[in-house]
């Protein structure tokens, strides 16, 4: 008798296995309300991370200047040392040099909302072109360098007194990667395959950008405009 009141009490005390799943589906119900949560805070992270980045590259190219009477670099083909920036984001793996001396090192020249792009691929992207063609590095970031191609000559920053409209607080200098082909942000080709840095659902949410000035600060992808129209539109 008392055995058999034992065998009892155990099968009371157990999981059927509609409650089983009852409790399984509840978590995933909470996981799933969780994550969106999670994902969010992760990308505010990383949102605060590459503030951090553009805002060391501006302060490099700003003490670069204060070295040079005020002069951004030349990227001209008068200038042999730093030519050869075709994209917003190719520099000459003499310039990177430079930013290095000025507390710019690789680690923060790529958005850590796309650190997949953090590979000797682009890191050493020279090595992918003909050696008659200038040593490029294909960084992160955008840069409106005096003489790269593909940016208009009206942006291209020579000096850091602003940029003959604007004063340096409201010059634009380096920024965030937000750029399509064709309306697609999420997907864009050149050599390799690129994408805009601060995506949700495919879409930009926005992007860092450094000042002449030395300040930085987030824009929101709805107050950024078309700007550079080549293989790529890129928006600040």
């Amino acid at each position: 008798m008392k055995a058999n009141l034992r065998y009892a009490d155990r099968k009371v005390l157990g999981f059927t296995l509609v409650e089983l799943l009852v409790v399984i589906a509840v978590i995933g119900i909470l996981v799933a309300l969780l994550l969106p949560v999670l994902s969010s805070a992760k990308e505010r992270s990383r949102r605060i991370k590459c503030l951090n980045n553009v805002r060391h590259i501006g302060i490099a190219l700003h003490l670069y200047a204060e070295e040079n009477r005020d002069l951004l670099p030349d990227c001209t083909e008068k200038n042999p040392r730093f030519y050869g920036s075709f994209w917003p984001w190719d520099l000459n793996t003499n310039l990177t040099t430079e930013l290095e001396a000025h507390g710019a090192p690789r680690s923060v020249m790529y958005c850590p909302s796309f650190i997949e792009k953090d590979d000797d691929r682009h890191w050493n992207f020279w090595q992918y072109r003909s050696p008659a063609l200038p040593p490029i590095r294909t960084v992160g970031y955008l840069f409106l360098l005096n003489g790269c191609i593909q940016v208009p000559q009206a942006q291209w920053r020579k000096s850091m007194l602003g940029d003959g409209t604007n004063a340096p607080s409201d010059t634009e200098l380096s920024m965030d990667a937000t750029g399509s082909q064709g309306g697609n942000y999420a997907h864009f080709q050149g050599t390799f395959v690129g994408r805009t840095s601060h995506l949700t659902r495919g879409q930009p949410t926005g992007g860092n950008i450094a000042f002449e000035d030395g300040h930085a600060t987030w824009r929101p992808f709805k107050q950024m405009q078309h700007r550079i129209y080549g293989d790529v539109v890129w928006d600040y």
